[in-house]
């Protein structure tokens, strides 16, 4: 019975969620939905590193950037196809991940957090300045829409799909991930990455293994941004914007993957509803994550895990 529940819930998800675009009849509300896919991506990146391997990085949004112009630019300039030039955009924001973590192994803390704030403000400040590539502070306008297989995507509704589809293959492999020995592994060297060291573990390549990997997590949403919302500046591209990818990844429970959608889709929403108070956003931000660190350490997610436990010692009793 408990099997056969699970699996009506699990189609009776499926359904709601493929024919969302259908009885959401705002575009606004759509269009809401389809950013919250793409941080999605980018907070479950982050949750590999910081959730799993212990490493805060603040540094996300340049990243993001990174996968965004790489690959319009490709898109633009050199006409390469919306998925060769994703890919194109994912691999040159690992190599932005492999070069600045060889050098941030050497340290930890708060001292690992400036060095990631850095080289999201020099990424934001090399978009600036690079006005010949970058097209300075005005941004790259008319970036193509996506087109696969000869189907071009165009519509909230398409870019739905399109995003759901990256969303679940990026969810698929990081949970795969997780649950493989590299997973395991990243959470020895959480725990205690002396310890691990002690045990044989090569910690230095498990942790640029982990910035490499949430990099390109940022890329890949990075490149699905900048098709989605047909331009790129870099003021899409802040400190503020790391922050919220942050507080995405604490808010729904950085130690799993379900809590990095979780966050995503929350925050999201709570950060539209904030617009009205677009001055003081961080500092609502910076109590939200003050309250979420004291009373819910585990996140959204969390919470989930202990009504369900609740729920099977009830019906144990009732039993």
């Amino acid at each position: 019975m408990k099997k056969n529940k699970k699996i009506f819930l699990m189609i009776a998800v499926s359904v709601l969620i493929l024919t969302l675009p259908l009885y959401i009849n705002n575009l606004y509300y759509l269009h809401i939905i389809n950013l919250a896919g793409i941080y999605t991506l980018v907070t479950i990146g982050l949750n590999l590193l910081s959730g799993y391997t212990g490493q805060t990085s603040m540094g996300q949004a340049g990243f993001f950037a990174v996968g965004t112009y790489v690959s319009a630019l490709m898109m633009m300039n050199f006409n390469f196809p919306f998925l060769v030039a994703i890919i194109i955009g994912t691999v040159a924001t690992a190599a932005c991940g492999l070069i600045i973590s060889i050098p941030a192994m050497k340290l930890s803390g708060p001292y690992l957090v400036l060095a990631t704030v850095g080289f999201g403000e020099i990424t934001r400040l090399v978009l600036l300045n690079w006005t010949p590539v970058t097209k300075g502070a005005a941004g790259l306008t008319g970036i193509p829409y996506p087109e696969i297989f000869g189907l071009k995507i165009t519509s909230e509704g398409q870019f739905f799909y399109l995003i759901l589809i990256f969303v679940i293959l990026g969810t698929y492999i990081a949970v795969r991930l997780a649950k493989s020995k590299i997973g395991r592994t990243f959470s020895a060297v959480r725990e205690d990455d002396l310890a691990a060291e002690a045990m044989g573990v090569p910690v230095n390549y498990y942790k640029i293994a982990a910035f490499v990997i949430s990099a390109m997590f940022a890329g890949l949403a990075g490149g699905l941004f900048g098709a989605f919302s047909g331009v790129a500046s870099p003021d899409n591209f802040t400190f503020d914007d790391s922050v919220a990818f942050l507080c995405m990844s604490v808010i729904g429970g950085n130690r799993t993957i379900l809590g990095g959608i979780a966050g995503a889709f929350v925050l999201t929403i709570i950060s539209e509803l904030l617009r009205v108070f677009q001055g003081t956003r961080l500092i609502i931000y910076g109590f939200i994550l003050i309250f979420t660190v004291i009373y819910m350490p585990n996140g959204l997610v969390g919470i989930m895990d202990n009504i369900k436990k609740n729920y099977r010692k009830n019906n144990k009793i009732n039993e």
